[in-house]
């Protein structure tokens, strides 16, 4: 199947359920040679499904989140993204999660997704992107594909072991929106 715009939508109360399965799925399959399998193990549908729920239901205002959809509507991938946490990167808007079934990984709904989350933030108002990405995560890759550079790190604690994240950059939304004028 090919993805494209019509494949992404905003989230809804309804869709809880299937980003849920999409994003324990996608823990568990690229991390499971990286985090202790008994934090894979701990993962839960019925748990994130609460969370997503109650986020859809009480949005975070200024923020987005979006699914990707397959042929048959299917959820098979989700984003979301808003105001930058931390303070000290530079960048106004961050993408706060990006997951794919990993039957649709290379088929470029992940990079709709992020070029559609870029264009949400920048209409609400956001001039530059971040994304926290594990340093083991093979697919980290990804995201430089997008011109993101790699501007700090931090520590995590999973399991009880230390993982680095890297932090990537965009300064300027418009390079990841084609057909948007760039910002001078």
């Amino acid at each position: 199947m090919a993805f494209d715009e019509s494949s992404v939508r905003p989230a809804v109360p309804g869709d809880a359920r299937a980003i849920a399965e999409v994003h324990v799925g996608a823990w568990r399959t690229t991390y499971q040679s990286i985090f202790p399998q008994s934090v894979l193990d701990a993962l839960s549908v019925e748990t994130r499904g609460a969370f997503w729920k109650e986020t859809l239901l009480k949005p975070v205002p200024e923020s987005v989140i979006l699914v990707g959809c397959d042929e048959a509507g299917r959820v098979v991938g989700f984003a979301s993204g808003g105001a930058e946490r931390t303070g000290q990167l530079g960048c106004d808007g961050e993408l706060y999660a990006i997951y794919l079934d990993e039957t649709v990984r290379g088929r470029g709904l992940g990079t709709l997704l992020v070029r559609q989350v870029a264009r949400e933030l920048k209409g609400l108002g956001f001039s530059s992107m971040a994304v926290w990405v594990l340093a083991l995560n093979p697919y980290r890759r990804f995201y430089e594909s997008l011109g993101g550079l790699s501007i700090s790190e931090q520590e995590l604690e999973r399991g009880g072991q230390q993982f680095v994240e890297v932090a990537y950059g965009w300064r300027d939304l418009s390079v990841l929106i084609p057909g948007l004028n760039r910002t001078r």
